[in-house]
């Protein structure tokens, strides 16, 4: 299939504006731009950040100048001396060490939290390619502003067999993936501050029609403005507008896709709340929905917002409580789902452990009551003094299908990261399915880390289907003849080159069940087998 490749004016009208705008502002940037320290003399920004865990006393005490007395102290023993070296060591190999975790995880899952601050460390002697572009510090209307940008290649190769489309399929396609993403961030005083992100994707070599997560020429993922509306000693308040990306807790009901070639994100408004106990979001948007060739735009046929709020007051515990109300009037859809749940996650020496369940109640497109739940409980255990450090996991996941065959009332998994879960050739999305799963990861070397993920699938409903990684429901015109969907079995290797570029191996089999061997109406009644490779550069 030929690629469709628009020009770059298309994408959309402030397109050309908001790279005008960048130009400008990297010029500006040269020799008048505003040093560090000359940021620091005028005020309105702090420049400085921690990198290391020390407490902030702690912290100053790294950088309080050294004291020397000439008149009447004695020399410092030998012993207190060697002492006074080793401890100027620690504190320096922490340092180092604080510094180098800030350098691998400077990218966040959500470009628009990245955090560079760690190139005006003055013990950063590395670079990376596009380092030049950030925190690079100029003048804005008598303000100190920072300014950083870079972006994201990404390319993956698909061999799929059996599986090419939604469910196993028969059909086979191999075809090359890619993707680039351009972003911008400007903090342009401390309470205001500009993001814009760029996305194009697009699909080569394939047989078959790209799914609709595989291409998007050109296109604003990311296009908003925050503003400071409180900034206390106990926490500070935001105000989000425009178009940006959602990711909650685990993923399992909002999250960008980042496995997809293109992103999920939505148009609205936030308010956020990041304090010393907890940080909360209150946000009304409408999902955008991808037009390959043509700019995007959100769907006013659909309505998606929420309260999600994270408590972190208990050292190694995650508490995550959220209400999500989806109301999706697009097609011949017309339902509205209100869904209420929560999530704890902690850990406690070697042992950890996942719950989170949530209820869905409203109404169905029949017009009939909307009732649903969910619920994933898992346990771990981590032997870091074992050889290459194996952690194991065992989950169950259950979510409830619905009582007409076919019709969708089960649980809804609004908009999920399906592929982390329920296995990685997506074959089923999280409604009428149950899996008892194993997960066992290991890390051979500083580069690599190697993951196996077992699962076995079952409808939770005979009365009901199973449906598609995008709800859809797959042989509805025919009842389950079992309740067996089968077993699949997942290997990945992830190969890190440096901080800022990785490689993925990956290959996965699904063993098919009865269901498929007895209930009529199957393209493909035999197994599948999924390879892909990956490579990723962060810039």
């Amino acid at each position: 299939m030929k690629n469709r490749r628009p020009t770059f004016a298309h994408s959309i009208g402030l397109t050309p504006w908001i790279l005008g705008t960048l130009l400008t502002t990297v010029v500006a940037v040269g020799p008048q731009g505003c040093s560090p320290r000359e940021a620091a003399a005028e005020e309105p920004v702090s420049l400085s950040t921690e990198f290391d865990e020390s407490t902030p006393a702690e912290a100053d005490d790294y950088f309080q100048p050294a004291t020397f007395a000439y008149d009447e102290a004695p020399a410092a023993p030998p012993a207190d001396a060697a002492a006074a070296a080793k401890k100027a060591a620690a504190a320096k190999k922490k340092k180092q060490e604080a510094l180098k975790k800030a350098i691998a995880g400077a990218y966040k899952p959500l470009f628009y939290d990245n955090n560079f601050a760690y190139i005006d460390n003055p013990m950063y002697d590395d670079w990376f390619f596009g380092d030049r572009f950030k925190q690079k510090h100029f003048c804005f209307l008598g303000n100190c502003a920072t300014l950083d940008i870079g972006g994201q290649y990404r390319m993956r190769y698909h061999n799929e067999q059996n599986m090419r489309g939604f469910g196993l399929t028969g059909n086979d396609d191999a075809f090359l993936l890619q993707r680039t993403r351009l972003f911008a961030n400007a903090q342009l005083s401390e309470n205001v501050r500009v993001y814009a992100e760029m996305l194009d994707a697009v699909s080569n070599y394939e047989n078959f029609a790209p799914r609709g997560i595989e291409e998007n020429r050109l296109d604003i993922q990311n296009l908003f403005a925050d503003l400071t509306l409180f900034d206390g000693a106990r926490g500070n308040l935001k105000f989000r507008g425009g178009r940006q990306e959602l990711l909650y807790g685990s993923e399992r009901l909002v999250s960008p896709l980042d496995w997809a070639n293109t992103r999920r994100t939505f148009e609205g408004y936030k308010f956020l709340w990041v304090g010393e106990d907890w940080n909360i979001d209150a946000f009304y948007t409408r999902p955008v929905i991808i037009s390959p060739t043509q700019p995007d735009s959100p769907d006013y046929q659909q309505e998606f917002s929420g309260i999600f709020s994270t408590y972190k007051g208990v050292e190694n515990n995650t508490f995550d409580t959220y209400w999500f109300s989806y109301y999706n009037n697009r097609g011949a859809n017309h339902y509205k789902y209100d869904t209420m749940g929560g999530r704890w996650l902690g850990s406690k020496d070697s042992l950890l452990w996942e719950f989170e369940s949530g209820m869905q109640y409203g109404d169905n497109t029949s017009g009939s009551d909307h009732w649903g739940t969910f619920t994933t409980a898992g346990i771990g255990k981590k032997m870091e003094k074992k050889t290459w450090k194996p952690t194991l996991w065992g989950y169950f996941d259950y979510a409830s299908g619905g009582a007409r065959r076919g019709a969708g009332e089960g649980f809804n998994q609004l908009f999920p990261l399906a592929h982390k879960y329920l296995g990685f050739m997506d074959l089923y999305g999280r409604s009428n399915i149950c899996s008892p799963n194993a997960q066992l990861t290991m890390q051979p070397h500083e580069k690599v880390k190697l993951l196996c993920w077992y699962y076995y699938m079952f409808l939770e409903d005979v009365r009901d289907t199973p449906y598609n990684i995008n709800m859809s429901p797959f042989n509805p015109a025919n009842a389950p003849a079992s309740r067996d969907l089968g077993h699949e079995l997942d290997l990945l290797c992830t190969y890190t080159l440096n901080p800022r570029m990785e490689m993925l191996f990956g290959y996965s089999h699904f063993f098919s069940g009865n269901y498929y061997k007895e209930t009529p109406g199957i393209a493909h009644r035999g197994d599948a087998n999924f390879f892909y490779t990956q490579y990723q550069w962060n810039f």
